[in-house]
């Protein structure tokens, strides 16, 4: 793209984002999006400056394995219960029942495999086998938590957002609390996650219960839409997990403890664009996921938000990276100087990563993840490769340039992948389960029903994920 066509771009992203609902929108989500990771981050700086990089580099191994416990059991039903509320609102409830109760059934499977590699991922450490153990015993209600969360972002912005929420700002809370009694420790703070995990679950239940999502039954007709969705889903996912967790994975396993601790701080800061620049596409995947025909200014928006996020994650992370020799010892400690080069290799893929979550987002609201798939999947090939290549002569900075160069070919390929013609959207047909209801109180703000988004006329928004 030419300088002088840059600011022509940028004009048309804007009016492109400018629609009052589809705006609002996303500036709630991306409030809420902020307000929680800046719950998490600050919970993360409490838990560094208390326990040091050895320990923080073993919370990073736990919390990075169950990260993929999590995606391998859910088996892409998050984004499945979602599609699905948004694309056929009358057979919400039971979507939502049938997809908890395949959650227990997939998690349970996953929850084992998980206990029985514990010891070898912990290398025969007491003390890390049992931090594996209780984090995975308590991953159940993860899987079980993301068929009712989830199917809120379909039905109500504003109670996904306030779910969503609830989870960080109540482990900041207990954190603080342990750090203030001189408490906190791997054990403890596993522990935390495992409780505030679980008023998460009961929370998103009450809000199911209240938008009329709740008290569904399990149908065995709506199986196979789910399953087809969320494997499908899952393919696009695993590659997607293994970039973006597989440089900690096996620095966990070959690396000291305190490396860890370092790149896994660095990996975070680079997370910091992806709270405001996500809600694009948090609004965006319900919306489209309901039109039964794209408009022009469909397409015109998928483009518009690509260039935003890029433009959005740019402004937030480059000039945290420029001050980051004085501002990460300051923030984390003397301890963690060995950050700053590590920030400044991941830094581009910060904005790739970014950018490429709503290229992603925009591609499964079209009910194409496989497309997502096979970009990520692209991607494998060279995070995988880099990595066999670098860690050897490079260390933890090989795992950063891994990164940064596996983000870029995922976004390269996602984007070529919308920029291309789409194909014309045949309305879904009936799903033959009973019922069902209203959307409740949360019909009017961000729900993705279909007499919504044909008064839109555009419906092109995001509201679930």
């Amino acid at each position: 793209m030419s300088a002088l066509a840059l600011p022509g771009r940028l004009r048309e992203a804007r009016a492109a984002l400018r629609g009052r609902q589809t705006g609002a929108l996303m500036a709630r989500t991306a409030c809420f999006n902020v307000a929680s990771a800046a719950a998490a981050a600050l919970g993360g700086v409490i838990v560094a400056r208390s326990v040091g990089p050895t320990v923080r580099g073993e919370y990073a191994a736990v919390t990075s394995w169950l990260g993929v416990l999590l995606i391998v059991g859910e088996v892409g039903q998050s984004a499945a219960v979602c599609f699905y509320v948004a694309r056929d609102p009358r057979h919400a409830r039971s979507y939502v029942a049938t997809s908890r109760t395949m959650m227990l059934f997939t998690g349970t499977a996953t929850l084992a495999c998980g206990l029985v590699a514990a010891p070898a991922l912990a290398h025969g450490n007491p003390a890390l086998v049992s931090a594996y153990r209780l984090t995975f015993a308590a991953s159940l209600i993860g899987f079980v938590g993301a068929s009712y969360t989830f199917s809120l972002q379909a039905r109500s912005i504003r109670r996904w957002n306030l779910v969503r929420l609830s989870q960080p700002v109540l482990g900041l809370a207990g954190i603080s609390a342990l750090w203030r009694l001189r408490r906190l420790t791997l054990h403890t703070a596993i522990v935390t996650l495992i409780v505030t995990t679980a008023i998460q679950l009961c929370y998103a239940c009450y809000w199911c219960r209240r938008t009329g999502l709740a008290r569904g039954r399990f149908h065995r007709e709506l199986v196979r839409p789910l399953v087809r969705y969320g494997v499908t889903q899952l393919i696009a996912v695993t590659p997607t997990a293994v970039n973006m967790y597989l440089d900690q994975l096996v620095l966990s396993q070959v690396v000291p403890a305190a490396d860890l601790g370092r790149y896994a701080i660095a990996a975070s800061i680079t997370l910091l664009p992806v709270p405001l620049v996500s809600a694009i596409g948090n609004v965006a995947f319900p919306h489209l996921a309901a039109q039964r025909v794209l408009s022009a200014r469909s397409r015109r928006l998928q483009r518009a938000a690509v260039l935003a996020s890029a433009c959005v994650a740019s402004a937030i992370l480059f000039p945290v990276a420029a001050v980051a020799h004085w501002l990460v010892p300051l923030v984390f400690g003397p301890g963690y100087r060995g950050v700053v080069p590590l920030l400044w290799l991941l830094a581009p893929g910060g904005v790739f990563l970014a950018c490429g979550q709503v290229a992603g987002d925009l591609l499964r609201g079209l009910g194409r993840p496989g497309l997502v798939a096979a970009a990520q999947g692209l991607a494998v090939v060279f995070t995988v490769t880099l990595l066999i290549m670098l860690l050897p002569v490079a260390g933890v900075a090989g795992a950063a340039i891994a990164s940064t160069v596996a983000y870029g070919v995922a976004l390269a390929a996602m984007t070529r992948a919308l920029w291309l013609p789409q194909p014309v959207r045949e309305p879904p047909r009936g799903s033959g389960g009973p019922e069902q209801g209203s959307a409740g109180e949360g019909a009017g703000e961000g729900t993705a029903s279909s007499t919504e988004c044909q008064r839109q006329g555009t419906g092109r928004t995001w509201s679930c994920e």
